[in-house]
């Protein structure tokens, strides 16, 4: 049984708040959202991380502040900020980057407080919840028992849960809908970047793009449905 939703200005949210934040033309059970920039502000927890990993490799980038984006894949970062990155230097930026953000304590992460009074409303409506996300399980733990979020969804999706396997986003949401007999038609992902976007399309779910996170405006032109703080 999930247990109340913790934290956060507005998360006593009524079911009839979802007029102003769903106009879907039926409303759906199974709803996927991502996590960063879409459940949470992660970002300067995770630049910290990667600094300090750039710092150690001996790597500086010095338009780090402008090539960086939250959201995708170590990998994809890797090669956004070195488009002649060898997989060598992956490697080691995932060595390094992994404990440095692992251990943190992710002490400036927070929920957005609008996203946690939807959440209360959706369930309040009888939906289900589930968290897909390029982020990697073992962070996803901890910060899911930083929050006191540990029965808040009915499941937690990352790229890389599955031994042996590193799914795209797409692939992991048609894994989860499997796992949980979801019919696309009674889905939804909700997500701040293109990649969520393509992801749900891929599953065949309803779409949301949030303009709170990390993506560009442009970037949710293809969802169903724009969500504004």
């Amino acid at each position: 049984m999930r247990g109340p939703l913790k934290s956060g200005k507005g998360s006593g949210a009524q079911a009839s708040d979802l007029l102003f934040c769903y106009t879907g033309p039926v409303m759906r059970k199974h709803w996927f959202f991502d996590f960063d920039g879409t459940l949470c502000d992660t970002e300067a927890d995770i630049k910290a991380a990667w600094r300090e990993t750039l710092r150690q490799l001996g790597r500086p980038c010095p338009d780090f502040d402008r090539l960086y984006t939250t959201g995708p894949t170590l990998d994809a970062i890797v090669k956004r900020l070195f488009p002649d990155a060898a997989p060598e230097l992956v490697e080691q930026v995932r060595t390094l980057f992994a404990p440095l953000y692992d251990q943190s304590g992710f002490p400036q992460t927070r929920p957005y407080p609008w996203m946690l009074a939807r959440l209360n409303a959706l369930r309040a409506e009888g939906c289900r919840l589930y968290v897909a996300t390029n982020k990697r399980y073992r962070p996803l733990e901890a910060l899911r028992a930083r929050l006191g979020w540990e029965t808040l969804f009915d499941g937690w999706y990352a790229f890389d849960m599955y031994p042996g396997e590193r799914l795209t986003k797409g692939e992991l949401l048609v894994r989860a809908m499997r796992e949980h007999g979801i019919a696309p038609e009674d889905g939804v992902m909700v997500g701040d970047t293109s990649g969520d976007i393509a992801a749900g399309k891929t599953a065949g779910l309803y779409t949301i793009g949030c303009t709170w996170g990390y993506g560009r405006a442009e970037e949710l032109n293809d969802a169903d449905e724009i969500w504004n703080p």
